[in-house]
């Protein structure tokens, strides 16, 4: 299954993009419009999710919690999942839901360890899909190139949450819509399989701590 290696190709730039919130300026007044919301929340992941001796669990615990927060977590779900999402029955649809979640919370809070002084730059922003605004920013690593990273913010119950990430031009939705097709073509087009397959890979990652 090539599940978690395309995974694993998208999301250790995510989790980096993340990190490097530490060298994003805050904002003083505050102001909740994308822009300052996404070096707000940058700024909370890292003091909270960096402390030291900081156990696997509450890492967890915190990641979960600031990954509700600031993702619009159900609707990146439902449109990872694609054509396949009305075909789903209620039951999958949840349980599928809250396997991507935890999948994304086993394997990509243990990124946050590998901080080592990348910087991280907001350049501007622009009016995005819909109504959401793409804000533009630069993750600069001390001995490699800039990765470009466009974060894709709407209101969502009168917060703002992200979206979409777009990594180097590439959509993490994109990527995620390919690969569970691809997952779901293999299991005879049920959505049971690739619930499955993320439940796997979660266990697995349990297992194996990482």
């Amino acid at each position: 299954m090539i599940l978690h290696r395309t995974l694993r190709r998208v999301f250790p730039a995510f989790a980096l993009a993340i990190l490097c919130f530490a060298g994003a300026p805050a904002r003083a007044d505050g102001a909740e419009n994308p822009a300052s919301f996404i070096d707000g929340f940058g700024h909370r992941a890292i003091a909270q999710l960096t402390e030291p001796d900081l156990s696997d669990t509450e890492l967890f615990s915190r990641f979960r919690t600031l990954f509700e927060e600031g993702f619009d977590v159900p609707f990146i779900a439902r449109s990872a999942l694609g054509r396949f999402w009305p075909r789903a029955t209620e039951t999958e649809r949840a349980d599928y839901v809250a396997a991507f979640e935890d999948y994304m919370v086993k394997v990509y809070a243990m990124k946050f360890r590998q901080y080592s002084g990348e910087s991280f730059q907001t350049t501007g922003s622009r009016p995005g899909p819909g109504d959401a605004t793409s804000v533009m920013t630069t993750v600069v690593k001390p001995d490699g190139p800039q990765t470009p990273i466009e974060w894709i913010v709407a209101e969502v119950g009168g917060k703002p949450k992200i979206r979409d990430i777009k990594i180097e031009g590439v959509s993490m939705i994109t990527s995620y819509r390919d690969q569970f097709a691809n997952e779901i073509l293999q299991h005879n087009g049920k959505v049971a399989g690739l619930i499955d397959a993320l439940r796997a890979k979660t266990a697995e990652f349990d297992a194996n701590k990482g």
